[in-house]
């Protein structure tokens, strides 16, 4: 791997300014560049795939939280780390360094992000109670503030690399291709690795491995995609930083994008639907296990095709991409997915469902690969809009701020997935889920009442929520023929 000083472009002549860099966005990227860049996002595909789906099981059945404190520690971290993330932006938006304004960043982040991942995973067994607790919250906040170092400057080069509307959609496709593949990579290890043996699941040994090893790749990838697009760097935009202090212009600033209608419709789309999906994915696991009652094979490869079935998705949404504007496409995959999280357990509870696990199986692996066809059509189209609209938000107030655009978006993410962590954890503990289920081995007995309640909090509810997230996009009103005029305004106006 070359050094940091060998990837560096060289510098730029005076007269290669904002111009010609404006100029060299309109250029199609290469399918190398576009690969080098998505491979970045295997970073959040690890972390947020572990968080997501392994760490509440973990804390939970293994370490002996309550449902309330182990939602609590994910709650509080992201709440504080949310806080966070317009002064990131702000401080991204504002530097200059011989290696941009985003790459300091990347490169500070990876260290304790790695570590931090690999810490949680390795909890100490002689720690509990609010020790634990004090514990975990600290490892998670380190960790949730590590993400956003990485992720806000590295969603901002995305944004900025290409100026080209449909080339946006493509960088987004290349992005979410690598995140399903470390998703598909954290989940096979933690899985497919514990799930060699039927118990291992609930073995605490078992972790502290699938904590180091994600940690090590986190770092590898971090490191070789941080290097690897330094020569990106006179494509992007360059710093307009403002006078001032900090806070004033942190103000100033989060106040402009409220003034963004098209940011203010994809904010209210992102809060409802993570704190709806904020539950569902904390309790898959435990629904999987004790609604389905599925053994630990299948509960594999229902989660398996769940994070791998975007990348089925991708040619149809490449397709419609040309096709049909981006806010129809964002709709249809939430309803989509709205659909499929409904309908199985509704069916299951009132006994119209067959009871023979293969058709059972087949039908799950089926609903699950749908489920991520429809997350690809509304991830490519809202991240893409996302683009579009920090676009129009130079347009609007003169200025280039991505990173605290994407804050302001993600604060919205984070905030509410903490929230729906914590609905899924105070969930867990309404319906009277036992704390202590790993010690009860793979098929414990449990009232049909709980059951039941673990299937409606799982599946239908977050569902419902989620319809209301399509009706917010509505709100969105930049469609090609609007951006295509934003962008020869730009154009003029950087003449």
């Amino acid at each position: 791997m070359p050094s940091i000083e060998e990837s560096l472009p060289a510098p730029l002549p005076s007269a290669l300014n904002e111009r010609s860099a404006a100029i060299a966005r309109q250029r199609k990227l290469s399918v190398a560049v576009k690969s080098i860049y998505g491979a970045g996002s295997v970073v959040d595909g690890i972390a947020n795939t572990g968080l997501t789906y392994i760490a509440f099981f973990y804390l939970t059945a293994i370490c002996g939280m309550s449902g309330t404190l182990a939602g609590m520690t994910t709650f509080v971290a992201l709440l504080i780390d949310s806080c966070a993330d317009p002064l990131i932006g702000l401080l991204s938006d504002n530097t200059q360094s011989r290696i941009g304004r985003r790459h300091p960043y990347l490169f500070a982040s990876l260290l304790p992000l790695s570590i931090s991942f690999a810490l949680l995973f390795s909890l100490p067994a002689s720690l509990g109670g609010l020790g634990l607790f004090f514990y975990v919250t600290a490892l998670m906040l380190v960790l949730r503030i590590s993400i956003s170092l990485y992720d806000l400057p590295y969603l901002a080069i995305g944004a900025e690399i290409s100026d080209d509307y449909l080339e946006r959609s493509s960088i987004v496709g290349f992005r979410m291709i690598f995140y399903s593949i470390a998703a598909f990579a954290c989940l096979g290890i933690a899985l497919g690795g514990f799930g060699a043996q039927s118990r291992a699941l609930l073995e605490r040994a078992h972790y502290a491995p699938f904590g180091w090893i994600c940690g090590g790749l986190i770092l590898a990838a971090g490191l070789a995609v941080s290097i690897g697009t330094l020569r990106q760097i006179p494509r992007l935009h360059r710093a307009h930083p403002r006078t001032g202090p900090a806070l004033a212009q942190l103000a100033r600033e989060v106040r402009e994008v409220f003034h963004n209608g098209s940011f203010v419709a994809l904010f209210v789309t992102a809060l409802i639907f993570f704190v709806a999906q904020g539950v569902a994915a904390t309790l898959a696991i435990d629904a999987n296990s004790y609604f389905w009652n599925l053994p630990a094979s299948i509960n594999q490869e229902v989660l398996l095709v769940l994070v791998l079935s975007p990348l089925l998705g991708l040619p149809i949404a490449r397709a419609l991409s040309t096709r049909i504007e981006k806010r129809t496409l964002g709709i249809g995959g939430l309803l989509l997915f709205c659909v499929c999280q409904f309908y199985p357990p509704v069916l299951r509870i009132w006994g119209v469902l067959p009871t023979d696990l293969n058709d059972l199986r087949t039908l799950l692996i089926g609903n699950a690969a749908v489920i991520g066809i429809g997350l690809v059509f509304s991830g490519i189209g809202f991240q893409s809009m996302m683009a579009d609209a920090a676009d129009q938000h130079e347009y609007l107030f003169g200025a280039r701020r991505e990173a605290t655009f994407l804050s302001g978006l993600t604060l919205s993410v984070k905030s509410a997935t903490g929230l729906g962590s914590l609905i899924g954890g105070m969930a867990l503990d309404a319906i009277h889920f036992p704390r202590d289920i790993a010690s009860r081995g793979l098929h414990p007995h449990l009232p049909l009442a709980v059951v039941n309640g673990l299937g409606w909090v799982a599946g239908p509810l977050p569902a419902a929520f989620t319809v209301f997230s399509a009706l917010a996009l509505f709100g969105y009103k930049l469609n090609n023929e609007k951006y295509q005029a934003i962008q020869r305004a730009l154009a003029e106006r950087r003449r």
